[in-house]
């Protein structure tokens, strides 16, 4: 990626300095900012990595180091960020609780309780389960089969 003087100047346009933080004031796409470059959309905070002088290794991405450090996702404080591979960058959501899963996902029809309670009772049928809980029999097979709900015992 490029980054001409306008582009430079587009995105420091954009930043918001805190005492600690650098916030993205512009477009945000899931609360990461973004920022058009030469017609295709970049993450604001891979540019600020690269303006901090750093650079991506192939096949890795700019992850934020943790958002028990300031919390926000829209920080492009260089110093919040690192680089690191897909794998860890699901893993830090699960470990700051910012992962999409169980009844934080967008589309969940069951809580937690309910899910303990299918799989306490997986000797009844799926398809009458599924009736009960108001889901899909393939939702209380991929339950039972642990693809859903894995990390619940």
């Amino acid at each position: 990626m490029e980054l001409t003087e306008k582009n430079k100047k587009n995105f420091w346009a954009k930043i918001d300095k805190t005492e600690s933080c650098w916030l993205w004031t512009g477009s945000c796409v899931k609360g990461y900012g973004q920022l058009n470059l030469n017609g295709k959309h970049e993450y604001a905070h891979r540019i600020s990595w690269l303006l901090a002088g750093n650079t991506i290794p192939e096949g890795l991405f700019i992850l934020h180091t943790s958002h028990s450090v300031c919390g926000h996702k829209n920080c492009v404080n260089p110093l919040h960020l690192r680089t690191g591979t897909q794998a860890e960058n699901n893993a830090d959501k699960i470990t700051d609780g910012t992962s999409a899963k169980g009844i934080k996902h967008p589309h969940c029809k069951l809580t937690e309780k309910q899910v303990k309670q299918i799989k306490a009772r997986n000797t009844e049928t799926q398809k009458s389960l599924g009736a009960e809980f108001g889901v899909r029999q393939a939702t209380i097979n991929r339950i039972l089969n642990g693809k859903n709900w894995d990390w619940l015992i």
